[in-house]
């Protein structure tokens, strides 16, 4: 699936905290009831061997990064043809607390809250497209913490969607010059 072709820790790590540490992961999920969890949780569909995301997670970035980058939407080629959501699980780094604490409350905040924020019940990866789309431009369009969690997660998915060599040709990009293993610089880990 692409996922041998490592990004720079560095680079990743940073991209990822300045995009998602605006989420207030806690604040969040202490809203969500257990209850709402638990009972969404009952219905998972199958999901590949997971390195970081629970399988809830999991499903809900899959619906995320569709209503994002669908197929046939900017490009032929969508979200769930390269199964961005387990790209992303393959590429987070465990070990930082502060960048999952805010990946998981921004999907909890989405997947649980965010739909009554334009009046329906539910959760956001039971809805249609067409109200799943709608629900995301109201969180861009909000302000606050609602429009960090959509910037932070529409980040997350164009970032890894842009990187990962099924998509190149899509875009247009032929690839790096020299191909190589290891960056030219070596990378300071922070």
């Amino acid at each position: 699936m692409g996922t041998n072709n490592r990004i720079p820790t560095v680079t990743r790590r940073l991209f990822l905290r300045r995009g998602l540490l605006a989420l207030g992961a806690s604040a969040v999920a202490s809203s969500i009831s257990l209850q709402a969890i638990a009972n969404s949780a009952a219905t998972l569909p199958e999901e590949p061997a997971l390195q970081t995301l629970s399988a809830e997670e999991y499903r809900i970035l899959s619906r995320v990064s569709d209503t994002i980058i669908p197929r046939g939407g900017a490009f032929s080629l969508g979200a769930l043809d390269i199964d961005l959501a387990f790209r992303i699980d393959a590429y987070l780094d465990a070990g930082d607390e502060v960048l999952m604490q805010g990946i998981r409350g921004a999907l909890l905040f989405l997947e649980h809250k965010a739909p009554s924020l334009i009046g329906l019940e539910g959760t956001f990866s039971g809805l249609p497209a067409e109200q799943r789309e709608s629900l995301l431009l109201t969180l861009r369009d909000a302000g606050g913490d609602a429009t960090a969690v959509f910037v932070g997660l529409r980040s997350l998915c164009m970032f890894y969607f842009y990187t990962a060599t099924e998509a190149w040709p899509e875009i247009g990009y032929e690839g790096p010059l020299v191909k190589r293993d290891k960056p030219v610089y070596p990378q300071v880990e922070s």
